[in-house]
């Protein structure tokens, strides 16, 4: 297979996969339908949605600070935007061209390299194994980190959003950093193609743990949307619903 983009034909890097790829595309979507659905009906059939029981509501306790629900809903927003983007990308058979196609298609880098700080700094705060780290100050401390210790497939998550999250901020950036020129045109093309098909696995094995923790924390238990959102919540939710975070030791009563 020979390519002429930006220059004299070359060879294709793996043809037979690029082949492969452009044959089915086509299927993509009623994959990721299929998929979606079945993750979906695992979700409410496994867990389904519960609701803590309220009888306080004026007793609410800030969980979150300015900053910390800044940076969880930028990060909310933006993947949900880039996750759009990008399958309006992968799915370019079915969604076919037009002004609103292409100004998504070309918004997903700009938005994405935009991500890098969010996703950096959500790692950070909400890292919450750090029990021998030195607090020079609880309350300064709290306005930062995020509250609480992780359950076990929380922390499974938080690993896989840091893991997948680096790999696709990586190769998102070579994406949009590197341009073929007259001279390295076949090299930076097939490069690209490269980490290409690694962005798309990172996004595929992402969602899939990013749907889990928005499903566990803001669908599957009703009111903590609202929580984030003012970042206070009834202390009779948290002791239903997130008992560790009561453990603070600023919280304690």
């Amino acid at each position: 297979m020979e390519v002429a983009l930006y220059g004299p034909n070359y060879s294709a890097i793996a043809p037979e996969v690029i082949r492969a790829f452009e044959e089915r595309q086509h299927l993509l979507p009623i994959v990721f339908l299929v998929e979606f659905f079945l993750f979906l009906g695992m979700f409410i059939l496994a867990k389904g949605r519960k609701q803590a029981k309220i009888t306080k509501h004026d007793d609410k306790i800030e969980v979150y600070s300015v900053f910390q629900r800044l940076v969880i809903l930028l990060n909310i927003v933006i993947m949900i935007y880039l996750f759009i983007t990008g399958f309006s990308i992968t799915f370019g058979n079915w969604t076919g061209g037009g002004y609103i196609a292409r100004f998504m298609r070309a918004s997903h880098e700009i938005v994405g390299v935009g991500w890098i700080p969010i996703w950096l700094i959500m790692t950070v705060i909400a890292f919450k194994d750090h029990k021998f780290f030195y607090r020079p100050s609880v309350k300064i401390w709290n306005k930062i980190f995020l509250r609480g210790k992780y359950e076990a497939m929380d922390r499974i998550n938080y690993y896989m959003y840091v893991a997948f999250g680096a790999l696709l901020v990586l190769s998102g950036f070579l994406i949009w950093f590197m341009a073929p020129d007259a001279a390295t045109h076949a090299q930076t093309i097939q490069f690209k193609r490269f980490i290409l098909f690694i962005h798309f696995m990172g996004s595929a094995i992402i969602s899939f743990f990013t749907f889990e923790t928005v499903y566990s924390y803001f669908v599957s238990v009703k009111g903590y949307l609202p929580g984030v959102i003012t970042g206070k919540l009834p202390r009779e939710y948290i002791e239903q619903f997130r008992p560790d975070v009561l453990k603070e030791e600023d919280l304690r009563k």
